[in-house]
């Protein structure tokens, strides 16, 4: 139902702890890993319903530090080299979490556009063979510290096909971080629909 992929997007407040260095990114045999800014102090866990995961995010002059992120999701943790931190089903809905720049600017007052262009690059978890297209921010509302975007754009399979997806993003910036961690939950438009109809 619709209102599972909701329930994944409920990401917790970050806490920095101690300055770290950061982990190298992996590949997956035979495909690129996306590019997600995130770099991994220790595996992403699931205990029960709730993923969670301690990353390296900047704090400035060149000093890491480690945050935690935890969501609620229905779906099971994605294991193996190619993802950082996500929950998947076998029908293609997921979750997972970027770490996106700002580059001096405030969560709150950066434009919706800047932290889509990264969500929806051609490096990205979307862009795997072309960059998305046709991508249009249905909603953008600031909650208080937090932002929570709902977005629709086009994607290409391995074929080239074309395929619609829709998605949210809740989005918080650690406190002493310079980086914004986002959860992105999306699923393909027709399965939106269809149970978005059965969970209302």
């Amino acid at each position: 139902r619709r209102a599972a992929l909701l329930c994944a997007i409920g990401l917790t407040p970050l806490m920095p702890l101690n300055p770290a260095q950061a982990i190298s990114a992996t590949t997956m045999t035979g495909k690129t890993k996306p590019e997600l800014g995130v770099f991994l102090v220790d595996a992403a866990t699931q205990a029960g319903a709730t993923l969670s995961a301690n990353l390296v995010v900047s704090g400035g002059a060149g000093i890491g530090l480690i945050a935690t992120a935890v969501f609620d999701t229905k779906w099971p943790l994605a294991e193996g080299g190619y993802y950082d931190v996500e929950a998947k089903n076998r029908e293609g809905d997921s979750a997972f979490v970027q770490v996106a720049k700002l580059d001096g600017q405030s969560l709150t007052k950066v434009p919706a556009t800047k932290l889509v262009q990264q969500i929806c690059s051609i490096g990205g978890r979307y862009g795997a063979y072309g960059a998305p297209s046709d991508i249009k921010v249905i909603a953008d509302t600031v909650l208080g510290s937090a932002r929570k975007l709902e977005l629709s754009f086009t994607t290409l399979s391995p074929g080239m096909a074309e395929s619609t997806r829709r998605a949210v993003v809740s989005a918080l910036q650690p406190t002493g971080s310079e980086d914004v961690l986002m959860l992105v939950a999306s699923a393909s438009a027709v399965r939106w629909k269809k149970e978005g109809a059965e969970a209302a």
